[in-house]
């Protein structure tokens, strides 16, 4: 790996919505919980078709777990989630569980502070000390539970986080490699939005078919891929870090899927199916926790959903002014408001062009692991051969 990625510290680019900057504390805590949840997560794969969920236990609400419980929900995503069921019915099945650990009776106004959930806990599902949920019929795919007591043991998918374990966990690395992010996927991710009108002029309509999608992948595997990543400018590479912080659960999910389908086929003496074919298959179900996800992270960031005033603005313009009123609502310092964060369902009615970044965007993630394995490879092959001639 070069020089360059292993500098990458994208995190102090975060601001305060006044325009000021988080402590040096803050930044660590982001850095040191990102480092242990994706170690913690790691084995985690839950595909498609699973009936199960992920279920984290918070221990402690220092602000370095509760930084934790933040990084949890970026980062803990998959595609077995279901928003509604075929009928159209609300159902939100298979959510992630944060489970904290807390007695302060304040911990709600604790959680909501910038540096932690920011504007989360004001559309997601939550309850506190057994008090009736808040947000019962949320469509995101995570919700939180307060408690003040918890005894339990980590399983496979439970996982149980302490103060103590992140200690132990990164115990073994110095500061600066915690501080320092592989940008590689995020970058190449990124280059999706320079297809433009390949994606923008396909038809709203079978969104999530791969084969809609075959031009805009040869395109991108054969010519943005294979520029090199080395000294792009980073523009957009803090969302798309947290987005390619989910390829390699999504990547693990997937294999689970063509596992268990495979053991269908072999059963059939049918044909086995090829990883590829997979992801074209779990399309649908791998863009709507992509779209999921992407509503957490906003919120998190301090992004609103529109509000009756802002809809109504909204539905009086078109085209072009449509479209201005939109980035000004988003491009805001303070309170930035995103036309997106909705559900799925409604995404289809509101702006089902952007669906299609989504299902693109998960049919390359594949490629883009590839070209970094590839690219991580050659530069150890590189490394080798300079300390041979040295």
């Amino acid at each position: 790996m070069s020089k360059q990625w292993e500098r990458e510290k994208p995190f102090q680019l975060l601001r305060r919505m006044d325009g000021s900057e988080y402590s040096d504390e803050i930044i660590l805590n982001w850095y040191k919980a990102r480092a242990y949840v994706l170690d913690k997560l790691r084995d985690v794969a839950i595909g498609p078709n699973s009936g199960e969920h992920l279920h984290v236990v918070v221990i402690c609400d220092c602000p370095l777990m509760l930084s934790v419980a933040r990084q949890v929900a970026l980062s803990a995503h998959y595609a077995n989630f279901e928003e509604h069921d075929a009928k159209g019915t609300l159902t939100c099945c298979n959510r992630t569980v944060i489970t904290i650990v807390s007695q302060n009776e304040n911990i709600v106004e604790e959680l909501k502070k910038e540096e932690y959930l920011c504007n989360l806990l004001d559309l997601c599902k939550y309850s506190v000390f057994g008090v009736a949920p808040v947000n019962k019929d949320s469509y995101l795919d995570i919700e939180f539970e307060i408690v003040k007591d918890w005894q339990g043991k980590e399983t496979e998918f439970l996982k149980v986080m302490t103060a103590e374990d992140v200690e132990i966990v990164l115990g073994g690395k110095e500061e600066q490699e915690i501080e320092s992010i592989d940008t590689r996927k995020a970058v190449l991710a990124n280059r999706m939005y320079k297809l433009g009108e390949l994606i923008d002029n396909l038809p709203a309509e079978d969104i999530h078919c791969a084969h809609r999608y075959v031009m805009a992948l040869d395109v991108f595997q054969h010519d943005l891929l294979r520029k090199p990543i080395e000294g792009e400018k980073r523009g957009g590479v803090l969302s798309n870090v947290f987005c390619a912080d989910c390829f390699e659960s999504r990547a693990k999910g997937i294999k689970q899927y063509c596992e268990e389908k495979n053991k269908e086929r072999a059963k059939n003496k049918e044909k086995k199916m090829k990883e590829e074919e997979a992801w074209e298959e779990c399309n649908e179900a791998l863009s709507k926790s992509e779209h999921a996800r992407w509503v957490v992270e906003k919120l998190i960031l301090g992004f609103r959903p529109l509000n009756d005033d802002e809809r109504w603005e909204d539905e009086r313009r078109f085209g072009s002014a449509k479209q201005d009123f939109r980035k000004q609502l988003k491009k805001r310092s303070k309170d930035p408001a995103h036309i997106d964060l909705c559900s799925y369902a409604d995404l289809r009615r509101i702006s089902p062009g952007d669906l299609k970044f989504d299902s693109f965007l998960m049919l390359a993630i594949p490629k883009i692991m590839r070209k970094v394995e590839n690219n991580s490879l050659c530069s150890a092959k590189r490394l080798r051969k300079h300390a041979r001639t040295n």
